[in-house]
C-alpha cells in the first residue's frame, strides 16, 4: 500500500507505458506500476547497493521477481536509450532529478513522458523543463504526514513560457487550485519568510537579495486571495 505522495505518482504514469523507477529505494512504487498494468516493462533503479538489495526482497515477497528487473546504477545510466519510454524519480530535490535527466541526454530524449515529485528546487526542475521542450501537462499535490509534496507530469513538446508564480507554483496548480493548493502557496511563503528573517540579520550587503524575496512573498501572496 503506497501512500499518497507515491500513490499520486503512480497514478500519473501512462497505463501503458514501460517504465523506470529511478531511485526505487524498496521498490514499492514499481511494484504498483506492476499492479496497474502486469504486462508492462518496469525497471526499478538504485544508485546503491542497499536499496537495490532491499528491493529485491520487497519484490520476491510480492511474488515479482521475474517481472520487475532491479538495476543498480547511476540514475538514467541503469538504462539504455528507448528501453522505457517513462521515468519516474521521487522523493530527490528539483535540482538533483533536472541533473539526472540531463546526465544521459540519449536516454532522456527516447523518453516520453516524465513523473517527478521533487522535494525541493520546484522553480528550478520546472526551469529545466521548460529549458529542454518538456511540457507540464498535469500536476498534483499529496499531504503525508502533515507534509505537501508536488507531483509533476511532463510530456515532450514545446512549453509556453513560464511566469515567476508558474514556475515557484505550477502552471497547472494555479489552473485548477486543488484542495491543497492555499496550504501549498502558504508553504512557499513560509520559506520565504524564513530566507527573508536571515537576509534581515546580514547587513547591507543583503539588501539586494531581500529586496528580491520581498518582491516575490508579495508576487505569490496575490495568490491566497
Amino acid at each position: 500500500m503506497l501512500d499518497d505522495r507515491l500513490q499520486a505518482v503512480a497514478d500519473f504514469v501512462p497505463p501503458a507505458s514501460s517504465v523506470a523507477d529511478i531511485g526505487t529505494d524498496h521498490g514499492y512504487l514499481a511494484i504498483e506500476l506492476l499492479k496497474i498494468n502486469s504486462t508492462r516493462k518496469v525497471i526499478a533503479a538504485d544508485l546503491n547497493a542497499g536499496p537495490c538489495q532491499a528491493a529485491r526482497r520487497t519484490i520476491s515477497e510480492a511474488g515479482f521477481s521475474d517481472s520487475i528487473e532491479v538495476r543498480q546504477g547511476d540514475g538514467l545510466a541503469a538504462l539504455t536509450p528507448g528501453e522505457v519510454d517513462t521515468v519516474c524519480i521521487a522523493g530527490m530535490g528539483g535540482k538533483l532529478e533536472a541533473d539526472i535527466l540531463e546526465a544521459q541526454p540519449d536516454v532522456t530524449a527516447k523518453l516520453q513522458c516524465l513523473v517527478l515529485q521533487p522535494q525541493n528546487g520546484f522553480e528550478y526542475l520546472r526551469g529545466w523543463l521548460y529549458d529542454h521542450n518538456w511540457h507540464i501537462e498535469d500536476e498534483k499535490l499529496s499531504k503525508v504526514d502533515g507534509r505537501v509534496y508536488q507531483i509533476i507530469k511532463a510530456v515532450q513538446g514545446k512549453e509556453k513560457m513560464l511566469t515567476e508564480p508558474e514556475l515557484i507554483l505550477g502552471p497547472v496548480l494555479i489552473k485548477k487550485r486543488p484542495e491543497l493548493f492555499a496550504d501549498h502557496v502558504q508553504n512557499n511563503i513560509d520559506q520565504l519568510d524564513k530566507i527573508r528573517k536571515g537576509l534581515q540579520k546580514g547587513g547591507s550587503n543583503t539588501k539586494d537579495k531581500l529586496t528580491e524575496i520581498e518582491v516575490r512573498m508579495k508576487l505569490l501572496e496575490e495568490y491566497t486571495l
